[in-house]
């Protein structure tokens, strides 16, 4: 989608206006688990373009666990220090998630929040909210991830 918006803004006049991160929503579809390893597709922080492959990665790990379901991410930007967040996340609605953990900084962890929206279709997770880092306000996050093979 980004290369699509890129190469019809590429013969162009007018400045570029950034565009908001994609949003999204519709929860899972029957039979599909939510628990696995995604690689990132793609990732955007406030606005697009997004970051993606090769030049940035990362990846979003899912796993049961009691008393609460945990989420581990990386987001690894070329040239910065890669983005680590762990924490637990709970599922409110058909769509909606919330993120309650850390994130590492070089001033040390720091609590994070996510709330959002998130579908997941066969192998394909996308995720969009506000992220919120306590003494850094609140950002637009969405990403999208593909599930490894088992």
């Amino acid at each position: 989608m980004a290369a699509a918006i890129a190469a019809a803004c590429s013969n162009s006049t007018t400045p570029h206006q950034p565009a908001p991160c994609p949003s999204y929503s519709g929860g899972q579809s029957p039979g599909d688990s939510l628990f696995g390893v995604f690689q990132l597709e793609s990732y955007c922080i406030d606005t697009l373009p997004a970051h993606g492959p090769p030049a940035d990665t990362g990846h979003v790990t899912l796993t049961r666990a009691t008393p609460a379901d945990s989420i581990t991410a990386v987001f690894a930007t070329q040239g910065q220090s890669p983005l680590n967040v762990a924490g637990t996340y709970t599922l409110s609605s058909t769509d909606s998630i919330h993120l309650s953990g850390q994130v590492s900084t070089p001033f040390g962890p720091q609590p994070v929040q996510l709330s959002g929206r998130f579908v997941l279709r066969h192998d394909t997770l996308s995720v969009s909210g506000r992220l919120t880092v306590t003494g850094a306000g609140e950002r637009s996050l969405s990403f999208v991830g593909t599930r490894s093979a088992p």
